[in-house]
């Protein structure tokens, strides 16, 4: 049953998602590093620290085969206009990117913050309140993707 349920809370979260937030085009991203950790949300940070990139979006990544593949995702903007996800690579070309914000520079030392409250937020917007407290549904199924290099 629980399995059940986190596939239809996933399914929600892509119908908002798809139906509220701004698709980013592909062709304007560029191939970024490939760091290929969890840490997306400091990897983007660290880019503009470096001076390699000059804006942070927090968005969401959605698997092109298979749409309950979803991340809450970090990719930066160069001064061109480009995009560049500098965690997953090469493999930014498997997703469909969303934006849900550009983090302000006040919010990049505490990006974990944001990272926590735009999940728990898609999460619980999404989910009977009930059957999320009764099954012990964790926030992280939103958060632990990584790119298959084969899909």
């Amino acid at each position: 049953m629980k399995a059940n349920y986190i596939r239809t809370i996933k399914k929600k979260i892509y119908n908002y998602v798809a139906s509220n937030y701004k698709k980013i085009d592909n062709d304007k991203f560029i191939l970024g590093d490939m760091n290929y950790t969890y840490k997306c949300h400091y990897n983007a940070v660290q880019k503009i620290k470096e001076g390699k990139a000059v804006k942070v979006f927090a968005c969401i990544a959605i698997d092109k085969n298979n749409s309950t593949e979803i991340a809450i995702h970090f990719v930066n903007q160069l001064e061109d206009g480009t995009y560049q996800d500098n965690t997953w690579g090469w493999l930014y070309g498997s997703y469909d990117y969303y934006f849900i914000k550009e983090v302000d520079k006040s919010e990049q030392d505490d990006i974990w913050e944001l990272l926590s409250s735009i999940r728990k937020s898609l999460v619980e917007s999404n989910s009977n309140r009930f059957l999320y407290k009764l099954l012990r549904i964790n926030k992280d199924i939103i958060w632990r993707v990584m790119p298959n290099a084969n899909t």
